[in-house]
């Protein structure tokens, strides 16, 4: 039982948004079969032994994957056991599949997609 009610200014009851920030990054993707040249964004948030993250890749004209060779590297070295992620076309809302973490070399192995136009986009976290 919590002897002390928490104050408005502890720790626990502080605004912490200031906090809650995401970073930009460049995500090195590897196997991509690229059709025109491709906008890549990338972004990840760290909490505690967690990061998360999510990569945008607009297809210059068409993008494709491969699964277990086609990968992008994670922003920060993963480690633990994994983590979870998935591949969406973000155009029409449906999804790729379920992504596999290698966490030996800090890579995460995507679904999968035959020739596509369309923007996809894959997001999960993983143990750091």
């Amino acid at each position: 039982m919590l002897e002390e009610p928490l104050k408005q200014q502890s720790f626990s009851y502080k605004d912490l948004k200031g906090f809650d920030r995401w970073e930009s990054w460049t995500p090195v993707r590897v196997g991509w079969t690229d059709i025109g040249t491709p906008t890549v964004n990338g972004r990840f948030h760290v909490i505690g032994r967690q990061c998360f993250f999510q990569v945008e890749v607009i297809p210059g004209t068409t993008v494709a994957t491969t699964a277990g060779t086609s990968y992008v590297e994670l922003p920060i070295t993963a480690e633990g056991y994994g983590g979870d992620a998935n591949m969406v076309d973000r155009t029409t809302l449906i999804s790729v599949g379920a992504c596999a973490f290698d966490v030996a070399n800090s890579r995460v192995y995507v679904p999968s997609q035959v020739a596509t136009g369309d923007t996809l986009v894959v997001a999960g976290w993983y143990e750091i």
